[in-house]
């Protein structure tokens, strides 16, 4: 149900004031869409293990975003716009597809609006909409109780853990592939 919460990009907030164009997924693929039975699922699992509205968001947006925790620690509260339906992910260093908004699907919406007022009751915590910089254990800590865990490798190659980082180290392993093809010097 999550595709990529724990990443190794490492993109930060904008600084200016930043309107990002819809998402194109340019660098990697976009999430599985969920099925209306999925998505209630999430919902349902998501209240059933937490009443921080933070974090449920966060765990809310990284299921249709597939964004990483570190692109959703960029989101600010002004980031989410309820009449719009739409949720802003900044990267402006472009480690994956550059600052880009996300359509919010109906279901998230509560979550999201959820977050966006205790951003602004809690004090010190409005710069952050969907994770601040020491969330990280949490947000993990949230999803393995809600059981939304990301794919994981084939039943041989499992170490009995949970994996969070096994479709990014796929996707840098294919990467690097494609890179060392082109790198290399044509055979004679």
């Amino acid at each position: 149900m999550l595709e990529r919460l724990v990443s190794y990009d490492s993109p930060a907030p904008c600084t200016a004031p930043c309107t990002p164009p819809p998402i194109v997924f340019r660098h990697r693929p976009p999430p599985a869409p969920l099925t209306q039975q999925t998505a209630g699922e999430i919902a349902r699992r998501l209240a059933t293990v937490t009443a921080h509205p933070r974090l449920a968001a966060a765990l809310t947006a990284a299921s249709f975003t597939g964004g990483s925790f570190q692109q959703l620690a960029t989101a600010r509260p002004g980031d989410y716009d309820d009449a719009a339906a739409s949720l802003a992910l900044h990267d402006r260093a472009r480690y994956t597809d550059g600052c880009a908004t996300y359509g919010v699907p109906p279901w998230a919406r509560a979550f999201l609006k959820a977050a966006v007022c205790f951003a602004r009751l809690a004090p010190g915590q409005d710069r952050h909409l969907l994770a601040g910089p020491h969330d990280r254990t949490h947000l993990l800590r949230v999803a393995e109780a809600a059981r939304l865990r990301p794919p994981q490798p084939p039943v041989g190659q499992r170490t009995g853990r949970i994996q969070w980082d096994w479709r990014e180290r796929q996707e840098a392993q294919r990467y690097d592939t494609v890179l060392t093809r082109h790198q290399s010097p044509p055979s004679p």
